[in-house]
């Protein structure tokens, strides 16, 4: 077995310039859900119920006047139920 003691050595190539990074203008609401009304619906656990239900009034009016999302609680699947509207200011929180 011979073995070789030579060592391969890279040759400097010149250097490539990146391409400029694009920028784009920061999506509207409207725009991040393509306009579509989003939905969902959180369960509530029976131990929570009744705390919830003497809350209410704290949690849905900031809810509804500073996030402007529609709100309801299901109380036949005791289910609290929350619906993007057109003029929700950032859907992504």
């Amino acid at each position: 077995m011979a073995e070789s003691t030579q060592m391969k050595v890279e040759i400097a190539t010149e250097a490539v310039p990146l391409p400029v990074k694009p920028t784009f203008k920061p999506l509207k609401a409207h725009e991040m859900s393509d306009g579509k009304v989003q939905f969902r619906k959180v369960p509530v656990p029976p131990n929570r119920y009744s705390p919830l239900k003497k809350a209410w009034l704290d949690i849905y009016t900031p809810v509804y006047d500073q996030m402007k999302i529609d709100i309801r609680m299901n109380l036949k699947s005791r289910k609290v139920e929350l619906k993007t509207r057109a003029d929700t200011p950032d859907v992504s929180n």
